[in-house]
C-alpha cells in the first residue's frame, strides 16, 4: 500500500523546515528505570487554553488535566465502570441514597510530598462552586445539599453595597432579605477579608461537604442522584492543594481569586495526578514527567508524556512516519484523505458528542439592537433549513451520522431519544413560518454573522457554516456571513453573548442525557445562549427526583423534545473519531466518552532516550 507520506511531502516540506528550525533540543534524557518504560508522544493542533481543572469546559483541557489531578474515582481503563483513584475504595453510602463517605488512601500525596487530605477535596469543590470562580461545571455541583442556596447567599453578601444592580425593585430585595435574615443584618461597610470569612463560615454550615478528618470526607445530596458517582472521577471534582494556593488567594470586590498564571506555570504547579508538568514551551511543546510522589506510579506504563503543538495535520502525520510521534488524536480537515487511501493507521472511533449550532436567545444584542434569533418561530424555520444529510455527504464525508437529536441515546442503555419530536429539513414549512414570525422572503430580517473558530485543524468549521449559510440564503433569503476566529476567543464572546448564532459541541462528561440537558437550564453556567424555559427547568428539577430509572428518562426525553422544539440550538451530526496511531505498538484502548488513561499505555524507551 502506498504510504501518504509522499502524497504529502511535496505539501510539507517548506512548512516543516520554518516549522522545525525553532525547537529546542527537546526535555532531558529519563532516568534509570527497572521496567526499561519510555515515552508516550502525541500531536494537537493547538495549545491548551485553560488547565484549572474547576474552570475548564473543553476536552482538549481536560485531556492534560487528567494527567495532572486526579480525583477520588478514575474510569476504568478502557472504559467499563469506576474503580478507586486518591479514594482507597468505592464510597460508602447511606440506606436513604443521599450520603457517601469517602476514605482517602493514606500514600496519595502531592507532588511536593504533603499528603493529600480531605481538606483538599473541600477546597478545590468550594473553589469550582464560587460565583466568582465563573466555573462552567458549577452546576454540577447543585445536586449536594445546600450549594443553590449557598451560592444564593454568597452573590447577595458580594453584592451587599450595590443592590439596586442586583435587585429590580423594592419587593424583590425583602424577598431576598426575608430568606437570609442574616445578611440583612450586615453592614455595607463590611471589609473584603471580613466578606470573605463570612463566606467560609456559610460554606461550613450550609453546604453537605464536610472533611470529617484528614483522610475522610463525606458528600450529603440533596436527593438520590444516580450519576454523582460519575462526577467523582470528572476533572472538575479533583482536589487541589489548600496549603499551596490558600497563602497565594487575594481578595477583591469581586470576591477570592487566585493568580491567574499558576495553572500554566511549571515552576510553581503541585498536582496529585500521576505526571507533574515539567515544562511548556508555547506553541511548541508540553513536557509532563512522571510525579514520584504518585500512590500508582509502579503502574505506570510510561515515565514521560509528551504533548507537541504542530498546527498542520501533514506535518504531524510526517512526524508519525518519522516514528517521533505515537498518537495523533484528532486529523482534523484530513479525515476525508486518510479514509479514502485507507491509510494503515486511522482509526474511526464513534463518539459520544454531538455538533450543533447555538442560536443567541436575548432579547437584544450586545450593541443594544433587537435580536429577531430570540423569536422561537425564526430559531426553527432556520433549523428546518438547515440540509444535514447533505453536510455529512458532501462536507464532512467522515462517517459522521446526521441527526435531529441532542442526545446521543445510543451511547446511553436504557434511553431513548424523541425522534418522533424533532425538527427536520422541510424548507417549505420554514418559509411559512419565517412570514408568520413578521418576515416574508426574509425581508426585514438584518445580516447576520456565523462565529466559527479557524484555528489550526478546524478549517471544516469554515465549510460547515458556508454550507448552512447557502441554506439560509437560497430558502429564506438571508443575508449571512462569516465570522471566524480563534477558538479561545470564540468561547470568550460565546460567555458574553457577543455572537448571533455560533458553531458548538458537546461531548458527554457522563453516561447520562443530563450532561447534555443540564446546560441549557435557565441558570447553567454553559447555557451561553441564554434559553429560558421555565417549563423546560421543571421537566428537569422534576426527572432529578424521579428514582424509577424508565419514568426518569422519559421525563428527559420529554424536556429533550421541548428544547429542540424551541430550537435554541439545532443538532447537526453526531461526532466520528479519527485518530491515528499503530494498535500493534500502541494500547490506547479508545471509548466513546474519551476516558483515556494515557498513564497506563506501556511504551518502551527509544534508542534516543
Amino acid at each position: 500500500m502506498q504510504r501518504i507520506l509522499t502524497v504529502l511531502a511535496v505539501i510539507a516540506v517548506a512548512t516543516l523546515l520554518v516549522a522545525f528550525v525553532s525547537f529546542d533540543d527537546g526535555p532531558p534524557a529519563l532516568p534509570d528505570d527497572p521496567q526499561d518504560r519510555g515515552t508516550f508522544t502525541f500531536a494537537v493542533p493547538n495549545d491548551p487554553g485553560n488547565l484549572d481543572p474547576g474552570r475548564t469546559s473543553a476536552s482538549v483541557d481536560f485531556r492534560v488535566v487528567k494527567l495532572l489531578y486526579e480525583p477520588l474515582l478514575v474510569i476504568k481503563y478502557g472504559g467499563g465502570g469506576l474503580e478507586p483513584g486518591t479514594a482507597k475504595a468505592m464510597p460508602e453510602l447511606s440506606t436513604d441514597g443521599l450520603t457517601y463517605t469517602f476514605n482517602l488512601r493514606d500514600d496519595a500525596k502531592w507532588s511536593d510530598g504533603k499528603p493529600v487530605t480531605a481538606q483538599d477535596f473541600v477546597y478545590g469543590w468550594r473553589r469550582a462552586m464560587l460565583t466568582e470562580t465563573a466555573s462552567d461545571y458549577s452546576s454540577l455541583f447543585n445536586i449536594i445539599e445546600g450549594v443553590i442556596e449557598f451560592n444564593n447567599w454568597r452573590q447577595g453578601l458580594l453584592n451587599l453595597s450595590n443592590l439596586d444592580s442586583v435587585f429590580e425593585d423594592e419587593a424583590q430585595r425583602n424577598a431576598f432579605f426575608g430568606r437570609y435574615p442574616d445578611l440583612a443584618e450586615q453592614s455595607e461597610r463590611l471589609t473584603k477579608q471580613e466578606k470573605w470569612k463570612l463566606t467560609l463560615k456559610a460554606f461550613d454550615e450550609r453546604v453537605g461537604v464536610r472533611a470529617l478528618d484528614d483522610k475522610t470526607l463525606q458528600v450529603r445530596l440533596a436527593s438520590p442522584t444516580a450519576f454523582f458517582i460519575d462526577l467523582c472521577a470528572f476533572p472538575t471534582f479533583s482536589p487541589l492543594p489548600r496549603h499551596v494556593l490558600e497563602p497565594m488567594e487575594g481578595i477583591d470586590d469581586a470576591g477570592v481569586y487566585l493568580p491567574f498564571d499558576y495553572f500554566g506555570d511549571a515552576d510553581r504547579l503541585v498536582t496529585n495526578g500521576p505526571y507533574v508538568m515539567s515544562s511548556w514551551r508555547r506553541k511548541v511543546r508540553m513536557v509532563f514527567d512522571q510525579n514520584p510522589h504518585y500512590w500508582n506510579k509502579d503502574a505506570m506504563g510510561n515515565l514521560r508524556i509528551v504533548e507537541q503543538t504542530i498546527a498542520d495535520t501533514n506535518l504531524q502525520i510526517l512526524q508519525y512516519e518519522k516514528g517521533q510521534i505515537d498518537w495523533i488524536p484528532d486529523v482534523g480537515s484530513m479525515k476525508k484523505k486518510l479514509l479514502d487511501k485507507k491509510y494503515r493507521d486511522v482509526h474511526s472511533v464513534p463518539v459520544a458528542g454531538t455538533y450543533y449550532y447555538q442560536f443567541n436567545c436575548r432579547p437584544t444584542l450586545p450593541n443594544g439592537a433587537s435580536n429577531p434569533m430570540s423569536d422561537p418561530r425564526v430559531r426553527r424555520a432556520m433549523s428546518m433549513c438547515i440540509n444535514r444529510q447533505e453536510i455529512v455527504e458532501f462536507v464532512t464525508q467522515g462517517g459522521e451520522p446526521a441527526t435531529t437529536l441532542l442526545v446521543p441515546d445510543a451511547d446511553i442503555p436504557g434511553y431513548t431519544g424523541p425522534s418522533d419530536r424533532t425538527i427536520g429539513y422541510d424548507p417549505a414549512a420554514a418559509k411559512k413560518l419565517f412570514a408568520e414570525a413578521g418576515y416574508p422572503e426574509g425581508k426585514g430580517f438584518p445580516p447576520f454573522k456565523i462565529l466559527v473558530n479557524n484555528d489550526a485543524g478546524s478549517a471544516g468549521h469554515a465549510n460547515i457554516a458556508l454550507a448552512i449559510k447557502k441554506n439560509w440564503e437560497d430558502q429564506l433569503g438571508l443575508q449571512v456571513g462569516l465570522d471566524q476566529i480563534e477558538f479561545k476567543v470564540l468561547l470568550e464572546r460565546s460567555k458574553k453573548g457577543n455572537f448571533d448564532v455560533r458553531r458548538a459541541g458537546w461531548f458527554g462528561d457522563y453516561a447520562d442525557p443530563t450532561t447534555w440537558l443540564d446546560m441549557h437550564r435557565t441558570n447553567d453556567s454553559n447555557n451561553d445562549g441564554k434559553y429560558l424555559n421555565p417549563a423546560y427547568d421543571k421537566l428537569l428539577a422534576d426527572a432529578a427526583l424521579e428514582l424509577d430509572r424508565d419514568k426518569r428518562f422519559q421525563m428527559l426525553a420529554d424536556a429533550e423534545a421541548m428544547l429542540l422544539n424551541d430550537a435554541p440550538i439545532t443538532p447537526i451530526f453526531y461526532y466520528v473519531g479519527t485518530m491515528i496511531y499503530d494498535s500493534d505498538k500502541v494500547d490506547l484502548r479508545p471509548d466513546a466518552w474519551n476516558n483515556y488513561r494515557l498513564e497506563l499505555v506501556p511504551m518502551k524507551r527509544r534508542e534516543d532516550e
